[in-house]
């Protein structure tokens, strides 16, 4: 009985937690980048960039050192002015306001925390600048630092935290001030893999319990993948794709965001035929490969073919003039654990790079069979 009653009347600590959830989804942002240019000198960081970030989206800015990311990250923030070009909160123009009233919580690549100041201190500080009274601050950074499974090491200093509990400070520091956007710039870079990985997950919860506006940046595909709602894929200050996770990994709009996103296997050609429901594609070497049909692809027109190296099958058989199948001798190997990958060249002069789980026994100039299935494989536009 007693258990029935906890569950129709929730203890108060429950009921505060959801009250401070609800507080963070209110204040949460709708973001809007319109035609945004950035120059520095004779330098163009960023060119025309438009980008449309819901309320509460988890908005992953992919790509690249010096594709632009961070200089988007620090219009938002107010570091720098758009050279043209509009940022909006909730549909009001943001240009111009000063960066401390612009009611964003950011985490920096390095975490910027203040080594002199307890992880107490250290997260109360955006609270110290806006005059915050003492018992709202105490409860506030209480409640912060409960979000990140800190509470216990409130009176620590920074020097005394792992690298991943300075993270989550920085992230507690960002958050206590109910921000209206949350911009991350490469947190977990500075991590081992393992942390990473542990990290990613308590952003992800911290996101889907706070269904907070978050702007992150970094060049890790994975990371983007993973978290994101939302994915804009950046090169040279230009968004060459925005989409879903999903559909960034399965539907890459050219070679660059495919290569970006793990398809490391190109092949030029020409779509020769239509056969049932795929092209005939013939590459520059004069081999002929079927292909799932893309509509908006035309016979005869000049193409790219890419497929990811784990979509490569190595075949026990190979029969003779069957179509998808290669046959070629092993150049490299690279064995990481889970997986080894092999660089094939192909009798037809193409190299082809494979992915196979775990330790396969194919040593160098051995010869192997290729089998690339017309569904694995995506045909772009050349170019």
């Amino acid at each position: 009985m007693s258990q029935v009653m906890e569950e129709v009347n929730p203890a108060p600590a429950d009921k505060k937690a959801e009250a401070e959830k609800k507080i963070m989804k209110q204040a949460s942002a709708k973001v809007e980048l319109r035609n945004l240019v950035k120059k520095f000198g004779k330098t163009t960081a960023i060119r025309d960039v438009n980008l449309d970030i819901d309320s509460g989206e988890f908005m992953t800015l992919l790509g690249p050192s010096g594709c632009g990311k961070t200089t988007i990250l620090s219009m938002i923030l107010g570091i720098h002015d758009p050279t043209s070009g509009g940022i909006l909160f909730n549909g009001e123009v943001i240009n111009g306001i000063p960066m401390n009233k612009r009611d964003i919580g950011m985490v920096f690549q390095n975490y910027a925390l203040f080594p002199h100041m307890t992880v107490a201190q250290n997260v109360a500080f955006g609270l110290d600048m806006r005059k915050t009274s003492k018992q709202e601050k105490q409860k506030r950074v209480a409640k912060a630092l409960e979000m990140v499974q800190l509470a216990e090491f409130s009176k620590r200093f920074p020097k005394e935290l792992s690298g991943g509990q300075q993270q989550r400070v920085a992230l507690a520091r960002a958050l206590v001030i109910r921000p209206k956007v949350l911009l991350l710039d490469e947190p977990l870079s500075n991590l081992d893999a393992k942390l990473r990985k542990d990290m990613r997950i308590q952003l992800k919860r911290l996101h889907d319990e706070l269904n907070i506006t978050t702007i992150y940046v970094t060049h890790d595909q994975e990371e983007a993948l993973s978290l994101s709602t939302k994915v804009a894929v950046m090169s040279r200050g230009i968004v060459q794709q925005i989409g879903t996770p999903r559909e960034i990994f399965m539907n890459p709009r050219n070679k660059f965001v495919a290569n970006f996103i793990g398809y490391s296997n190109f092949l030029e050609g020409k779509v020769e035929a239509e056969q049932g429901e795929h092209f005939v594609f013939r590459s520059e070497h004069g081999y002929p490969l079927l292909v799932k049909k893309n509509p908006d692809i035309k016979i005869g027109q000049e193409v790219l073919l890419t497929i990811k190296p784990e979509n490569v099958k190595v075949a026990g058989e190979l029969i003779k003039d069957s179509i998808n199948y290669m046959s070629g001798r092993v150049l490299t190997s690279d064995y990481v654990g889970s997986t080894t990958s092999y660089e094939v060249l192909t009798t037809q002069g193409e190299i082809i790079r494979i992915n196979v789980l775990g330790l396969e026994p194919y040593p160098l100039n051995t010869d192997i069979k290729l089998y690339l299935n017309p569904a694995s494989i995506l045909i772009l536009n050349k170019g």
